[in-house]
C-alpha cells in the first residue's frame, strides 16, 4: 500500500483520473447521475429502451453530472438477480452510446467481474461495486488491469454489527485491502458507506451524521442517499416525493465531507451541491473554473447550425429563444456549408451570434441544451444530422476544460464555417488560447470555398 490508510486530511486525497477527466478531491463535490436499465429499480426510474436511457444520460450531462453511472440489475432489498448475459444485454448498448457521445466518464454499476470487463471494452471508465468485493473478488483485478477508479461499498446484508459504525469502518478498510492486494492503485479507490444496504433507518441516519469519521480510511467518500427508503420512512412519503429529503441528506453529507453524491434528480441536486459547496468550501462549485475567471455580464459568441427541416426557421426560432435570457448584440450572415464527418446528409446553414449574459457558463450550457431539445434535437451519433445545434464558442476570455464543457470550443480555429461568420462580426477578437486574432486564423483555414452566404437572420432589438 503506497499510503497509510489513516491519512484523514482532505488535501491528502490527491487526484483520481477517470478517462480523460481528473477528479481533484477536496476542491468541490462531484455529482454522479444514475441511469437505471433495470426495470425493477426501487426508484421507479428503470428504463428498458436504449434510446431513453441514452437521452437520460445526455440530459444528466447537460444538467451538470460529472459521472454517469449505468446499472442493469436492481439492488433493492428484494431484488431478483439477473444473469451475466441479461445484464450485459441491458448495459452495453447504453454504455457504448454514451461513451461515444459524451465527454463525461461512464461508470458501470455491477458486482460481477465479467460484466465489468465487457463494460470497460464498451467505454466505461469506472466500476461501482455495491458488494465491496465480497461477491466477486476478481472484480478488483478488472479495475487494476484497466487502471480505472473502483467504488467500494459497505454492504451489510446478511450480517449484523454489535458496534455499528466502528465495525462499518473496519469492514470498509478490509475491502480496501482486498483491492490493494489485487493491484488497484491507492488513488483509484473510492469508498461508499452503503446507505440503504442492509441498514436500519437509525443506522442510515448515523452514517450521514458521522460521515466525517470515514476520513480515517484516507480515501474520497461517495454518498448515495437518493430517494432511499429511510427518507420515505422518516417523512412518510413514497419514492416519487423524496426530493427534499434527498436534498437535505446531500447537503448535510457535503458538510460531513462527501466527495461524490450519487443521485437520480441531477438538475436539482447540482444546485444543492453548488450551494452547499459555497457554504462549506467558501465558493460556488463551478468545476474547473475559479471565481476570478468569471466577470459578469460576459460577452459570449455562439455558433448556430441546422440541416434538417426548415433550416432558416430553426435558426430564427433558436435566436428568439436565446434572446429571452441573453442580450443579442450582433448576428452574422447565414452561410451554407458542407457537413463534417458523416457526408450522407443535407447541407448545413450556419451563423454566429455575439451576446451579453449574466448566466454562468454552466447555466448557459443548460439553457442552450434545453433550446435544442425543445426545437426537436434528438440523441444521435457524432456529426449526425440535426434540426438545431448551438455551440458556446467563447465565454469572455475564459479558458476551461471540464467533463461537460470546454471553452473556447476546441474546433473553432479549424472550422471555416465558424470562422467566416465570426470574422464578419468580430474580426479583431483574440482567441484566448492562441492569442491570435480570428481574422488571422481564418487566413490559414481550409475549406473557404465551401462556405456560401445565403441570407441573414434578424431579431428586433438587436444592438448593432
Amino acid at each position: 500500500m503506497s499510503r497509510g490508510m489513516d491519512s484523514a486530511s482532505t488535501d491528502q486525497l490527491g487526484v483520481t483520473r477517470c478517462g480523460n477527466v481528473e477528479f481533484r478531491w477536496g476542491q468541490r463535490t462531484y455529482v454522479m447521475g444514475i441511469v437505471n436499465v433495470a426495470p425493477d429499480s426501487f426508484s421507479g426510474d428503470g428504463l428498458r429502451d436504449v434510446d431513453a436511457a441514452v437521452a437520460q444520460g445526455q440530459r444528466f450531462a447537460a444538467e451538470g453530472a460529472d459521472i454517469i453511472d449505468v446499472g442493469g440489475e436492481s439492488t433493492r432489498p428484494d431484488f431478483i438477480p439477473v444473469s451475466i448475459e441479461e445484464e450485459l444485454k441491458r448495459v452495453l448498448p447504453v454504455i457504448e452510446r454514451l461513451a461515444g457521445e459524451l465527454s463525461v466518464p461512464i461508470s458501470i454499476d455491477t458486482y460481477k467481474a465479467a460484466v465489468a470487463r465487457e463494460a470497460m471494452a464498451a467505454g466505461a471508465r469506472m466500476i461501482n461495486d455495491v458488494w465491496g468485493l465480497k461477491q466477486d473478488r476478481e472484480l478488483a483485478r478488472v479495475a487494476a488491469d484497466n487502471g480505472v477508479p473502483l467504488v467500494i461499498t459497505q454492504n451489510q446484508r446478511g450480517a449484523s454489527f454489535h458496534q455499528f459504525f466502528p465495525e462499518l469502518v473496519a469492514d470498509l478498510k478490509r475491502s480496501v485491502q482486498l483491492a490493494l492486494k489485487a493491484g488497484v492503485d491507492w488513488n483509484n479507490i473510492i469508498v461508499d458507506p452503503g446507505v440503504g444496504f442492509g441498514k436500519t433507518v437509525e443506522q442510515n441516519l448515523e452514517i450521514i451524521r458521522r460521515l466525517s469519521e470515514l476520513r480515517s480510511i484516507g480515501r474520497p467518500v461517495l454518498l448515495g442517499t437518493s430517494r432511499k427508503s429511510f427518507i420515505g420512512l422518516v417523512l412518510d412519503l413514497p419514492v416519487d416525493q423524496r426530493l427534499e429529503g434527498t436534498a437535505a441528506s446531500v447537503a448535510i453529507g457535503i458538510a460531513g465531507g462527501a466527495d461524490i453524491v450519487r443521485v437520480h434528480d441531477v438538475g436539482q441536486m447540482v444546485r444543492v451541491v453548488r450551494m452547499s459547496d459555497a457554504i462549506v468550501r467558501g465558493s460556488p462549485s463551478w468545476p474547473g473554473i475559479e471565481m476570478a475567471d468569471i466577470s459578469l455580464p460576459a460577452t459570449i459568441y455562439l455558433g448556430l447550425g441546422s440541416n434538417l427541416g426548415d433550416r432558416m426557421g430553426s435558426l430564427t426560432m433558436a435566436l428568439e429563444r436565446l434572446s429571452q435570457r441573453v442580450t443579442i448584440r450582433e448576428i452574422s450572415s447565414v452561410y451554407e456549408t458542407e457537413p463534417l464527418g458523416f457526408k450522407e446528409q443535407p447541407l448545413f446553414l450556419n451563423a454566429v451570434v455575439s451576446a451579453m449574459t449574466e448566466l454562468d457558463p454552466f447555466e448557459l450550457l443548460r439553457f442552450t441544451k434545453q433550446i435544442e431539445s425543445d426545437l426537436g434535437r434528438k440523441p444521435g451519433f457524432r456529426n449526425a444530422p440535426r434540426p438545431i445545434d448551438i455551440d458556446i464558442l467563447f465565454y469572455g476570455d475564459l479558458v476551461t476544460r471540464t467533463p461537460e464543457l470546454t471553452i473556447p470550443h476546441p474546433a473553432v480555429a479549424e472550422r471555416a464555417f465558424v470562422l467566416v461568420p465570426l470574422v464578419e462580426i468580430a474580426p479583431e477578437f483574440v482567441h484566448p488560447l492562441s492569442q491570435r486574432k480570428v481574422d488571422d486564423l481564418l487566413a490559414e483555414v481550409d475549406g473557404l470555398d465551401g462556405v456560401r452566404g445565403v441570407g441573414r437572420l434578424s431579431l428586433k432589438g438587436t444592438i448593432n
